[in-house]
């Protein structure tokens, strides 16, 4: 499975361009998955058992990838006072 975009017609912000869409939401990828750092790996509602594969050679964007959501929950946990 592979991540990949479309043009949205409907646009109407440089924002919504692209509608990202895979094998396992052909429609388009839930925001809590595309920008609210679900991790894929694990069942989500609608994926019909579809999920996240890492490609080979895929492990430092992977490593990266995770060691900043780390960082971006530590800063919310942070300002939540936690």
């Amino acid at each position: 499975m592979r991540l990949r975009q479309r043009a949205n017609p409907e646009a109407r912000t440089s924002v919504d361009t692209w509608i990202p869409y895979c094998d396992a939401f052909p429609e388009r990828v839930p925001g809590e998955i595309y920008v609210g750092g679900f991790d894929h790996r694990q069942p989500f509602e609608g994926d019909n058992g579809i999920r996240f594969e890492l490609r080979p050679g895929g492990e430092k964007a992977l490593a990266a990838y995770e060691s900043s959501l780390a960082r971006r929950r530590q800063r919310a946990e942070r300002e939540q006072g936690g």
